[in-house]
């Protein structure tokens, strides 16, 4: 008896199909399946490069580096077969991850009309495995328009659009994959069970990417016993992620939305959680949302969160403007002295500054709200503050005339937070700092 050989066609994932955005600017890999031993051929523009499937029948290529291009070029894979994607662009790729506040789409939003009016101008391609149903598999590419728009994660897509926007020249590919009323550790296997993660994450890797969005938090803010996980559990996803995408930390950024305002139990808690993550790691930014109007787990308007977003991508992953970083507070700069505490911020642009956001208008440094003192006993009470220097609100109570730590806007739904710096961004709530007594008397940088 003969036994034919069974030749298998070459197959690439659904990620590369029509409309696809490359990643610009580092190596991007192609895979897909073939024949054991087959020899694979990915042909892209003037580049070239051959393989051979393994004995599985998995292969895999890197096509070098390559300048942005938003020419509809053509890439062909030949082995037993040939399969043609057509209108393959080269750009900038960003994933959007998380639960709900990420999947809600943008016919949802309150500025769905205008939005979806402009989706079509913009050079813009969505990768959307949350309008999917999560089946990542069966996902293609989609370009930007009215009637791919509305399914879109608002977020996600206000920050592309931006970034679109201020990068004429660059395409924008969005992957999104988010899921409402999920835990953070359905997306890492380090965090915990990491169902989501392997289904939705995984067969996304190693595809080239410039960075990841994640907007996420709410579900784990339910107890203290949760959000008090987060602070562990954010670190270890970001590491498995950038691990398991083989992308060193300094290729791949992550981009936090800090929870904003909403009742919550422990959502203070993720917060700061989030803002520890981000003190912590070098390519971890992070957007504070606390400025914003209301205390819905849901916010209506998301075009405020894409644009924060995307302002810390402009800064630090282009490097086309500046100041897009909320003040953090800096603990090893930050005093105490003659019974008051000195809280130094970093990221200040021109200088912090105190203002009623529902008002619009600018208040006086002595009406700074929101902050709180404590002394050796740890029971924090309500404290004056102003803003004594260009970077340093200095925080008092005569209740407590040898404190020890303060806090800023550290509760669920903070009513009346009002410092910024000069560019508008709101400073993060604080949990608490505590700077050694008798440290420096000043906080502007000249000590």
């Amino acid at each position: 008896l003969m036994c034919g050989v069974v030749q298998a066609d070459v197959s690439v994932p659904t990620m590369f199909s029509d409309h696809a955005v490359l990643q610009r600017n580092m190596p991007v890999p192609i895979w897909g399946t073939a024949s054991p031993y087959e020899q694979v051929t990915v042909d892209f523009g003037t580049k070239s490069k051959t393989t051979k499937a393994s004995g599985s029948g998995d292969w895999m290529i890197f096509l070098d580096p390559m300048p942005a291009s938003s020419s509809p070029s053509i890439m062909k894979i030949t082995g037993n077969n040939v399969i043609t994607i057509w209108d393959v662009q080269v750009g900038e790729v960003w994933i959007g991850s998380g639960q709900s506040n990420m999947q809600r789409p943008l016919s949802d939003d309150c500025d769905a009309a205008s939005a979806i009016a402009d989706a079509g101008n913009n050079n813009m391609r969505f990768f959307n495995v949350t309008a999917n149903g999560g089946n990542v598999g069966s996902t293609v590419w989609q370009v930007s328009d009215a009637n791919s728009a509305p399914a879109m994660s608002a977020v996600h897509f206000f920050f592309g659009r931006h970034l679109a926007k201020e990068m004429t020249d660059v395409p924008i590919g969005l992957i999104t994959s988010a899921v409402s009323a999920t835990a953070i550790e359905k997306w890492a296997t380090c965090a915990g069970s990491g169902g989501l993660y392997t289904s939705q994450i995984v067969p996304l890797q190693p595809y080239g990417i410039k960075g990841v969005t994640w907007y996420q938090g709410e579900w784990d803010s339910r107890s203290a016993k949760d959000a008090e996980k987060y602070y562990w559990q954010m670190p270890c996803l970001i590491d498995e992620w950038r691990t398991d995408w083989g992308q060193d930390i300094l290729d791949f950024p992550f981009y936090i939305v800090q929870m904003p305002k909403m009742g919550i139990s422990a959502i203070h808690f993720v917060r700061d959680a989030e803002l520890q993550t981000a003190l912590s790691d070098p390519k971890v930014e992070m957007i504070v949302t606390i400025d914003i109007e209301g205390h819905d787990v849901h916010p209506p308007c998301k075009k405020e969160f894409g644009f924060r977003l995307a302002l810390l991508a402009l800064e630090f992953e282009y490097d086309l403007i500046s100041d897009a970083r909320s003040p953090f507070y800096n603990a090893a700069a930050s005093y105490v002295t003659g019974g008051k505490i000195g809280v130094v911020f970093d990221d200040v642009a021109e200088g912090l500054k105190c203002y009623h956001a529902a008002s619009d208008w600018e208040c006086e440094s002595f009406e700074l709200a929101e902050w709180e003192i404590a002394g050796s006993d740890g029971n924090y009470v309500a404290a004056e503050a102003v803003i004594k220097s260009t970077d340093t609100v200095e925080v008092w109570s005569p209740e407590v005339p040898n404190p020890v730590s303060a806090r800023y806007a550290f509760s669920t739904n903070p009513a009346a937070n009002n410092l910024i710096n000069s560019a508008g961004l709101p400073a993060s709530p604080i949990k608490e700092i505590t700077p050694e007594s008798g440290g420096p008397v000043c906080g502007d940088g000249t000590c």
